[in-house]
């Protein structure tokens, strides 16, 4: 295909076989992993990240956005300086509410044993996080790309030193992954060449008012949007057990949070491809490029849902034991929002890079209520089962992001 020569797919195409590769590591390794850890440490670590990653929405306000959208370099780089010194603010916040509110937290995301560290990961994962946008504004694709497998490298080597070093513990996968984005943002800082200087408060305070639009309205939509990202986990440490909230949490870690990753890898160079029409002013290009990168997403994800649609259940009891049906059961379920997550979520960046800040926010405002709504009322008032809820869960989700993607092209057509 045309479109696939050109240095844009070619960027994505090199950045997703890198993060794919990174993604797939854990996973050819989950068979070792799954008979040194069981399901309660599935658990722990599914717990951290679910946690962890609605308290990172705020870590720096989402500006992160704006080192990207920035026109002058040095400005961007004062930007950087910023978001670094918030997000080593939020995270001593977030030491002190994490102590006080330590038993509430451990109640829901089942993290009895590494709820003290989760400080760590924050503030780890958010350098590495702004240090990607850095990446993406020089168009370092591949080092974004390679932290998340030298992540993937690190984890795996930790958790199974652990295992051998201590033995049988809860607390492994979980540290495992905290270990893994402090070694890539180490690594990676040193192959940044990015020098910081000291910025005045007053330039801080101009950058402030100009990209004001992410703190008043970005942060606190993509929050809303975390949370009813994580409203499934959520609803399932509070309503089943321990041991189905680890079920849920391989075939999550298998199946969706690989995804996710893979869809930020490419909508980050989507971001930088439309903004970069967007602020030229080339909107037939912007548009050719929504539509192709559409095309191309609903290719790869249609044919990945089959083969996890089809093949979950026999692949979890043959890779990983009969013990593990469930997980894959639930995978089976999970396809379908793997679907529309691979193909849609990655384009939502549409409506940032088009100043469409407060429709994307309103968006993920009604996500949640949606999503909110329809679980308390399967859990509370329908008293449905496990699975029976991850199948409602799952088709909500697709028809979430089938108005997600109307929204997305009625925008495009004002574009004149």
């Amino acid at each position: 295909m045309k479109l696939l020569r050109t240095g844009y797919f070619k960027n994505i195409f090199n950045q997703a076989i890198l993060v794919l590769v990174a993604q797939l590591l854990p996973i050819i390794f989950s068979p070792i992993i799954t008979r040194l850890y069981d399901e309660n440490a599935v658990a722990e670590i599914t717990g951290l990240i679910s946690f962890s990653s609605i308290l990172l929405v705020f870590s720096s306000l989402k500006l992160e956005n704006a080192i990207v959208l920035e026109k002058n370099n040095e400005k961007a780089k004062q930007i950087v300086v910023l978001v670094v010194l918030l997000t080593l603010i939020y995270t001593l916040l977030s030491f002190f509410g994490i102590s006080i509110f330590k038993n509430e937290i451990t109640k829901v995301f089942k993290i009895n044993k590494v709820i003290n560290y989760v400080p760590i990961y924050i503030l780890s994962y958010s350098l590495l996080n702004i240090l990607n946008f850095w990446f993406v504004r020089v168009k370092r694709f591949k080092l974004k790309a390679y932290s998340k497998l030298i992540e993937s490298i690190s984890y795996i080597l930790f958790l199974i030193s652990l295992y051998y070093i201590i033995g049988y513990n809860h607390f492994g996968l979980a540290l495992g992954k905290i270990f893994g984005v402090s070694i890539a943002l180490i690594i990676l800082y040193k192959y940044s060449a990015l020098k910081l200087k000291k910025t005045r408060f007053k330039t801080f305070k101009s950058i402030l008012i100009k990209y004001r639009d992410f703190p008043l309205h970005n942060a606190p939509s993509n929050f809303v949007n975390v949370i009813g990202l994580q409203l499934i986990v959520l609803f399932i440490g509070i309503y089943f057990s321990k041991e189905n909230f680890g079920y849920f949490g391989l075939a999550n870690m298998i199946i969706l949070i690989p995804i996710s990753f893979i869809s930020q890898s490419v909508g980050s160079i989507f971001f930088q491809k439309i903004s970069e029409n967007f602020i030229s002013k080339n909107y037939n290009q912007l548009k050719k490029t929504f539509y192709q990168t559409l095309t191309l997403l609903t290719m790869i994800g249609f044919s990945a849902f089959l083969v996890i649609y089809f093949g979950s259940e026999y692949i979890f009891t043959t890779v990983y034991g009969e013990n593990w049906l469930m997980s894959g059961k639930i995978a089976k379920i999970l396809s379908i929002v793997f679907l529309f997550q691979m193909t849609i979520s990655p384009l939502g960046v549409l409506l940032i890079a088009i100043n469409k800040v407060k429709i994307n926010a309103y968006w993920q405002y009604g996500r949640f209520v949606f999503m909110a709504i329809l679980m308390f009322l399967l859990l509370n008032e329908f008293k449905v089962s496990f699975l029976s809820f991850i199948y409602y869960y799952s088709f909500a989700v697709a028809f979430i992001y089938i108005v997600y993607l109307v929204i997305m092209i009625i925008e495009l057509k004002k574009l004149k």
